[in-house]
């Protein structure tokens, strides 16, 4: 989508008479500070807008007009062919990128009509006064908003057609029940199923002109004695007075509009017995990278910068979209993954993923309908305003969602030091994963200096809380040999995995093991004297060469002993896990070791001499 024809739309828009304001990318929520109380005539502020954004969204203010939303190809609203005839004689007719239609009116002088949604029917909503909808050529999931044939937005408001009288009949009735505060029982009854939804609409109207959380609460708490069908318990509506009143009325008014107040109640908690909790969860969640990830869960991958983190991305986005081992290594359920990078343009990724599809040996046109990108450089998004991002989301439809890279994401004034922030950070995470039922992947990188000498879970830049609250924190860290790195991982839900060695040829790191991954990169000492070298040299230690027979003479012997027990005495002389675990395959591979089973559920055992038959 050429920029120019964005900021060129809005213009036109405005010479219409159509008051406009600027979307983020790709999205629906506002880049200005009062959403669309900002939304203007000015074509000097609009130009100052998409100058600093110009692949902003438009979108124009509703007040004054009604749109009716339908929202999907095959909505049959509103049922009746005649009434679909009526629709059809709009001013304007704009097709969404997911199949549905807004139909554009003029509101009659007096009506009070407001948003709603799902009133006239399933999904269908209305946005008049205290709202606003996006108009061509804006872009949501790479897809374009677009005027249907002959149906452009070419009148004024004042020219566009009023709605049909039976949709004016129908809105006058909504608007008649349109929920207020009330303190009488005059209104409908709200019934179970419908009773959180209502009450919070209800505080969202109060919160929005500003009124407390003991005035909101009062309210509410009338309400749900007069109309609530059976009523909720005390506590629980004073929550949702609580909740919605940390909101600013600019918050409650963008929920408002996009019709998700109840998601700005905090979540009831309920205990849960053990038999239950074990009846309801008898397996782990399904793997997305096995030995790393499952469905819903969170991995970190961090390293130093300018390793190729990105390139890793790449590989890992390709290999879960086809199916293919990532890294050669870790097995991967294939389905689709989206990218959102704020690093690089989007004609960095377009020259990038060839590459790397060609090294792997992936077919583009395989996964070229598997994998998404959103570029988000330049946009101002982070991780909380990503949340109406997410929420546009179909459902289920990602297995994996990458975020490249976490320090762009992080929110203004945000502190990547502070463990309350970063908590906040994954709590939302945690919460965006849930709602679309996918794994979230987070890049981030190093502290300054050497990382050889920490803990695993200690490599990162920020906060200690970003490594605890993730299920999976992978790092690389630099090997002693160039163009190589140590992998290692610290997991949730799998068992541990082992440190391995990565060589970089480009475009793609591949396992390396004839590399030690215990060799990781030291800070360079600093010089010794002449002294000082010749006594290092007087009593430095030949090292000891290890191959399969010594491992085995040294630490196997007739006497079965489990893998634990081996590679402690291994440890004790000197030896890695790593070092150890591969001499003990290989000896096994070479018949100088023979491994003991020993009944279910026990762990197998290994000796010099084969098992009797007896003890099989």
């Amino acid at each position: 989508m050429p920029t120019s024809s964005l900021l060129d739309a809005a213009l036109h828009y405005v010479e219409l008479g159509y008051r406009v304001f600027p979307c983020v990318p790709g999205g629906k929520t506002p880049l200005t500070q009062h959403g669309f109380h900002d939304a203007t005539c000015d074509p000097e502020k609009i130009e100052s807008w998409w100058a600093k954004n110009p692949d902003a969204n438009v979108a124009i203010a509703t007040e004054g007009l009604l749109v009716v939303d339908i929202d999907g190809n095959a909505n049959p609203w509103p049922g009746d062919p005649e009434r679909g005839a009526d629709l059809t004689r709009t001013g304007a007719l704009s097709l969404t990128p997911r199949g549905g239609r807004h139909y554009f009116f003029r509101k009659p002088a007096g009506k009070p009509w407001r948003c709603t949604e799902s009133r006239l029917g399933p999904k269908v909503d209305t946005r008049t006064d205290g709202g606003y909808v996006l108009v061509p050529p804006s872009q949501v999931d790479g897809r374009a908003y677009r005027w249907a044939p002959e149906g452009e937005l070419e009148d004024p408001p004042e020219r566009l057609p009023e709605p049909p009288a039976w949709l004016v009949q129908e809105l006058d009735r909504l608007s008649i029940i349109q929920p207020v505060v009330a303190t009488t029982a005059d209104g409908g009854p709200i019934p179970e199923g419908q009773r959180n939804s209502a009450l919070a609409r209800l505080a969202g109207t109060m919160r929005r002109v500003g009124m407390t959380r003991n005035e909101i609460a009062a309210a509410l708490l009338q309400v749900n004695q007069d109309r609530c069908v059976p009523p909720l318990p005390t506590y629980e509506v004073e929550q949702i007075a609580s909740s919605i009143s940390k909101y600013t009325p600019d918050q409650i008014a963008t929920a408002m509009v996009e019709g998700r107040c109840d998601y700005l109640i905090q979540p009831q908690l309920t205990p849960v017995s053990l038999v239950d909790l074990l009846a309801s969860h008898p397996n782990l969640r399904p793997p997305v990278v096995h030995g790393l990830l499952r469905q819903g869960e969170t991995m970190n991958i961090v390293s130093p910068p300018k390793v190729g983190k990105s390139w890793l991305v790449l590989d890992l986005a390709l290999s879960a979209a086809s199916g293919r081992p990532w890294l050669d290594t870790f097995e991967t359920d294939p389905g689709d993954v989206l990218i959102l990078d704020n690093e690089l343009h989007g004609e960095t990724l377009a020259n990038r993923i060839p590459k790397v599809a060609a090294a792997r040996g992936i077919d583009l046109t395989v996964v070229g309908q598997r994998v998404f990108v959103q570029t988000l450089r330049g946009s101002l998004m982070d991780f909380f305003s990503l949340e109406s991002y997410f929420r546009a989301l179909e459902p289920k439809k990602f297995k994996l969602v990458v975020l490249d890279a976490m320090y762009r994401f992080m929110p203004r004034g945000g502190d990547e030091n502070d463990n309350g922030t970063i908590t906040g950070v994954y709590n939302a995470i945690d919460r965006y994963a849930d709602l679309l039922g996918c794994s979230f992947v987070l890049i981030h990188h190093t502290s300054k200096g050497n990382q050889s000498g920490k803990a695993l879970t200690d490599v990162g830049a920020g906060a200690g809380s970003q490594s605890r609250a993730t299920d999976t924190h992978l790092i690389l860290r630099p090997h002693e040999e160039d163009d190589a790195v140590v992998l290692e991982a610290a997991v949730r839900s799998w068992p541990p995995v082992l440190p391995r060695c990565l060589r970089w040829t480009f475009p793609v790191w591949t396992p390396a093991d004839d590399l030690d991954p215990t060799k990781l990169r030291s800070e360079r000492p600093r010089k010794a004297h002449r002294g000082e070298e010749a006594k290092e040299v007087k009593e430095a230690k030949p090292e000891v060469t290890w191959d399969e027979k010594r491992f085995a003479a040294a630490f196997i012997t007739s006497t079965p002993k489990t893998r634990d027990a081996i590679l402690s005495e291994a440890n004790a002389a000197g030896l890695s896990d790593w070092k150890a675990e591969r001499l003990l395959r290989r000896a096994e591979a070479l018949g100088l070791v023979y491994r003991w089973g020993n009944g279910r559920n026990r762990p197998s055992t290994y000796a010099s001499i084969p098992q009797p038959a007896s003890d099989l």
